[in-house]
């Protein structure tokens, strides 16, 4: 076989062997187009996270077991509910509040509806369990998917085991305040947060 025929089947064997690796080594996870590895992005929190809580009044060991709560203040900036009997902090939940164009609405309000299997009137009948009623348009509580930031359609998206607390604890009536900026732990009547009180 002549030289002039070998050297274009060397050419395309060895280009279509560099194509393949360099193809692989972009799809794999553990390499970046330079052939590094490619970092975890510290933003990326663990879905689970999105949905924590806390309950002190379903606590084992807590004194405050079967009190109602009196009211609730929720921050728009932090993503996160708290909730009282009177001037004592017994729960506290991240949340997802209203996007934009659909934002949850500032002030003060009162649970007026709960119904335990609601479905939704203006959103193709979407299952809103555990709601709680607070604006005549259909803003309230609701179980939901909590994705770690605004998302809903302006009610307030509580993680399932939340939802179910706060329905059982809140009475119908009870004022709920939402603010827009972030709670000062102050508020608690005391310099510092009750130790369940969220880090972040």
């Amino acid at each position: 076989m002549s030289i002039s025929r070998i050297f274009p089947r060397l050419f395309l064997a060895l280009f279509l062997s560099t194509t393949f690796k360099a193809a692989a080594n972009i799809d794999s996870p553990h390499n970046s187009k330079m052939g590094n590895p490619r970092p975890k992005s510290a933003s990326q929190a663990p879905a689970q996270d999105y949905a924590k809580y806390y309950f002190i009044c379903t606590s084992e060991n807590s004194k405050q077991q079967g009190e109602s709560v009196t009211h609730i203040v929720l921050s728009i900036a932090e993503q996160r509910l708290y909730a009282y009997h009177d001037d004592q902090l017994v729960a506290w939940s991240n949340v997802s509040t209203g996007k934009t164009g659909h934002d949850t609405p500032l002030g003060t309000f009162k649970i007026t509806q709960k119904h335990i299997d609601h479905f939704s009137n203006k959103y193709n009948n979407a299952p809103m369990p555990y709601f709680m009623r607070l604006t005549d348009d259909g803003v309230g509580f609701h179980a939901g998917n909590l994705p770690g930031y605004a998302a809903s359609h302006g009610c307030i998206r509580l993680p399932m085991g939340m939802a179910k607390e706060l329905f059982t604890h809140t009475p119908a009536g009870t004022p709920v305040t939402i603010i827009a900026g972030r709670i000062d732990p102050g508020n608690f009547g005391s310099d510092t947060a009750p130790s369940f009180f969220p880090q972040t």
